[in-house]
């Protein structure tokens, strides 16, 4: 693990300090560690479907269906206790 520093809006910052201290979050830098990763998950999601469905748009259907398949839709239910996607 190598460390870096980054900007962030002080209100942002804030935010996050004040979610650590809550307990809400691991640490700043763990929560955008997971936020990063969780980017990078979609976007293997969405090259997989591009590369399954073509140029077809990608809906949705498309999603549900690729969580459904990586287990994802279960797992962050099991995580958060909300469906993916419900307000």
């Amino acid at each position: 693990m190598r460390k870096t520093a980054i900007s962030l809006p002080e209100d942002q910052l804030m935010r996050l300090k004040a979610a650590e201290a809550a307990g809400r979050i691991p640490s700043v830098s763990g929560h955008i560690q997971e936020l990063l990763r969780r980017e990078e998950a979609t976007a293997e999601v969405d090259e997989t479907l591009r590369r399954l469905f073509g140029d077809q748009p990608l809906d949705a259907e498309h999603h549900a269906w690729a969580d459904r398949v990586l287990g994802l839709d279960a797992a962050e239910e099991r995580t958060t206790g909300v469906e993916r996607g419900a307000a």
